[in-house]
């Protein structure tokens, strides 16, 4: 069994160095010049840098490298897909990973799986430190000339794969670590080339989750990183494909290498991540299975706990699954079949088409205000009841700062007054403050039904519209990404509970929803002249 790893500190001094500095004596030893100080002080750094690359944990921890403070959870979770002593306590052990510290591999395994919590740093502090880490030191013996190692990390679309690759470069930042920014030979929006210690070059390269696994083909791979592997979804099946995925990269792994999915969780035993946790959780026979709510990595997360409690008040069902990492029951379902997606998308209308005269339109808006995405979709009944997308307006925050009310309300009421609709149709999340502030238009703000049975209402009209063939839509990869994403399941006592996944970027179906309440307000629109119906002049 390998011997707990001693602290960097008690291991800084190479044995030659504690050689010569030990027959010094004191007057020796203040008699050192500048320049030898120096090179002592260089050859303690030179030491630190290379004892740091000795596991994934040292080299997070290590202020030459990444310079971080982990969470118990964190560094138990490094050190144990390496096969090295955890020092988690046993209650702790037996929660996340199944079993008692000693029933845990001593040999790492190829396959990591880890269901997390949101905004736990699965991404930032797991898979970015990991890939860096791998790259810099997975062996390559069998390279051949001209072939060119790759740490590949994947993500469920590209936006999302390089903020991951961004984390990566903020610690090959010089302000972060001259050690690694002096190791950097090329950085592009996709890659960041590395030169290693033993002179080999390696790329860190992020990709797109794809059609049958393409994004991970074609490279002699040192580390592969899913990331957000639960919502990996084939474009023309709308099914999951992250064991498609890993089935591509698993050949192409050298030995020694290992790829880490992790994700928070969406239904429970669907795709790869859940069927590895169902298999091996707690025996980890060929994964090391790790299951972390948000806090038990990242302890620092909302400690005020108003996050939570907006979360919970809106959807408690998702917020167990963001929050403590519980997915969905087995027994959801897609609530949208893809045949009646398919018949609805035309791929060569535009995205937007601007107001017609005479037309009658309808306004759905999601909003959010303190962490989440803001959405605004306008839908246009067509006298023959048909109901086309005319707009989809979504506002992000932006590097975690809060939307500004006030901003996302004028340019949404903008919109509005463009379309010629009184105001927009939401639910209560918020819907105070956007009234507020869409009266400085002379805009309104409609309550759309109230409760899970108002909820499931609204999402079975646009289900029946798109059944019966009277949804027109754009090929728009976002909104189209959340339809598919929404599953529902019998709720007790009858009834539907109906849910949608937090995406990476923060987006909680918020196109989505502010869709199906377009579709919702422009079946209760009263016409072409709904500003002087409803707001009493016309604009």
């Amino acid at each position: 069994m390998p011997s707990p790893t001693p602290p960097l500190c008690t291991r800084a001094l190479p044995q030659p160095l504690l050689v010569q500095l030990a027959a010094l004596t004191p007057a020796q030893l203040g008699a050192l010049t500048a320049t030898e100080r120096a090179e002592i002080a260089a050859a303690l750094d030179a030491h630190e840098r290379s004892e740091a690359l000795a596991s994934h944990r040292t080299f997070a921890e290590s202020p030459h490298y990444c310079g971080l403070t982990l969470s118990p959870l964190m560094a138990a979770t490094m050190d144990a897909a390496e096969g090295l002593h955890v020092t988690l306590d046993e209650e702790a052990c037996q929660r996340h990973f199944g079993c008692s510290r000693v029933q845990l591999p001593r040999r790492r395994r190829a396959l990591v799986a880890v269901r997390a919590g949101g905004r736990a740093g699965k991404t930032s502090r797991l898979l970015a430190t990991k890939a860096l880490h791998a790259a810099l030191t997975v062996p390559l013996p069998t390279l051949a000339p001209g072939e060119r190692a790759v740490a590949l990390l994947m993500a469920p679309d590209l936006q999302l794969a390089r903020q991951i690759l961004g984390f990566v470069r903020g610690y090959c930042d010089p302000s972060t670590s001259p050690a690694l920014a002096s190791r950097v030979l090329r950085d592009t929006a996709d890659e960041i080339e590395l030169r290693r210690p033993d002179g080999h070059t390696v790329a860190i390269r992020v990709r797109a989750a794809s059609r049958g696994g393409r994004g991970g083909r074609g490279f002699v791979l040192v580390f592969a990183g899913l990331d957000e592997a639960c919502f990996f979804r084939d474009e023309a099946s709308g099914v999951v494909n992250d064991t498609e995925i890993f089935r591509a990269i698993e050949p192409r792994l050298v030995p020694g290498a290992q790829c880490w999915v992790v994700s928070t969780p969406w239904v429970a035993g669907v795709g790869l991540l859940e069927e590895t946790l169902a298999r091996d959780f707690g025996t980890h026979r060929t994964a090391l299975c790790v299951k972390a709510p948000t806090r038990a990595l990242n302890p620092t997360w909302d400690p005020s706990c108003e996050v939570e409690a907006a979360m919970r008040e809106r959807d408690p069902e998702n917020a167990d699954r963001e929050i403590l990492a519980i997915p969905l029951v087995s027994g959801s379902q897609l609530f949208f079949d893809k045949p009646s997606l398919d018949a609805a998308v035309d791929p060569h209308r535009p995205l937007s088409i601007p107001p017609r005269d005479g037309a009658t339109y309808g306004a759905g808006g999601d909003l959010a205000f303190r962490r989440n995405a803001s959405a605004l979709v306008l839908t246009e009944r067509t006298p023959a009841n048909a109901f086309e997308l005319a707009l989809a307006e979504e506002r992000q925050p932006a590097n975690g700062v809060p939307l500004a009310p006030a901003a996302v309300c004028d340019a949404f009421a903008a919109e509005l007054l463009r379309y010629r609709v009184s105001g927009l149709w939401a639910d209560s999340h918020e819907r105070d403050r956007a009234t507020e502030e869409l009266a400085r238009h002379d805009l309104g703000v409609y309550a759309l039904p109230e409760g899970q049975g108002g909820k499931a209402e609204q999402y079975l009209f646009a289900r029946r519209l798109l059944r019966e063939g009277r949804v027109r839509l754009p090929k728009h990869p976002k909104l189209l990404s959340q339809l598919r994403a929404i599953t529902s399941k019998p709720a007790p006592g009858g009834g539907l509970t109906i849910s949608s996944p937090t995406s990476p970027d923060g987006s909680h179906g918020d196109l989505a929803s502010a869709w199906i309440a377009s579709l919702w307000a422009a079946d209760h629109a009263s016409g072409p002249d709904e500003r002087t119906t409803r707001a009493g002049r016309r604009r």
